[in-house]
């Protein structure tokens, strides 16, 4: 936890030093305007950050939802699974060749239950932790790899558990300017999935040490 806030801290540092230099604006018309006129470059730039969020342990709901302010939804939703797409199969090929046993044992020290409970229900437990908002993402996908999940199975499972999140990122822009009802409904449907998953989540640890 203490990690997670000094990342955050960085983060907000970051922001406001750009802010301030003028090198970044909260005004959405200037973002619009510029990727109109630089629309290639913006969606390059967008796929990078895919592969930059890797670096700095950005969630990927953060990109998504950045898409969605930043595309029109069906770009936005194109551009999230191609992101996707990269990001999850540089982590695949990472775990499968890079990593060493000694990663892979911190990795599962830090969460216990993840290899275990993907060496159980394989697939299912992967699409539960893409569909989880509050799962560590990269780190299921790592450990699958790692226990040897085939990858044309482990990347459709990955793009089709996170349909549902990518479409409610793109909702949520559509209705930002229109209707404060939709932001709710779509804010009720996040936590409600949340608590749905951790549920589902909790059972399944439960099962496991049964």
């Amino acid at each position: 936890m203490k990690n997670k806030m000094i990342l955050l801290c960085i983060w907000f540092l970051g922001v406001y030093c750009l802010k301030e230099l003028d090198l970044l604006s909260f005004d959405m018309n200037d973002v619009t305007d510029f990727i109109s006129r630089h629309a290639e470059y913006a969606m390059l730039l967008f796929l990078a950050l895919w592969v930059i969020r890797l670096l700095f342990f950005i969630p990927g709901m953060t990109l998504m939802f950045l898409g969605g302010i930043c595309f029109d939804p069906m770009t936005s939703i194109l551009l999230s699974m191609a992101g996707l797409f990269i990001s999850e199969t540089l982590v695949y090929l990472f775990s499968r060749k890079c990593a060493s046993e000694k990663t892979i044992q911190v990795l599962e020290d830090k969460h216990p239950d993840l290899k275990e409970l993907l060496e159980t229900y394989n697939y299912k437990f992967l699409a539960l932790g893409m569909i989880c908002p509050v799962a560590p993402t990269d780190v299921i996908c790592f450990l699958s790899a790692a226990i040897g999940l085939r990858y044309s199975a482990y990347m459709l499972t990955v793009l089709i558990s996170n349909i549902p999140i990518v479409l409610l990122s793109s909702f949520v822009v559509i209705n930002f300017s229109e209707s404060v009802t939709g932001i709710v409904l779509v804010s009720v449907s996040l936590i409600l999935i949340t608590i749905l998953t951790v549920k589902i989540w909790n059972n399944l640890k439960q099962k496991q040490s049964a």
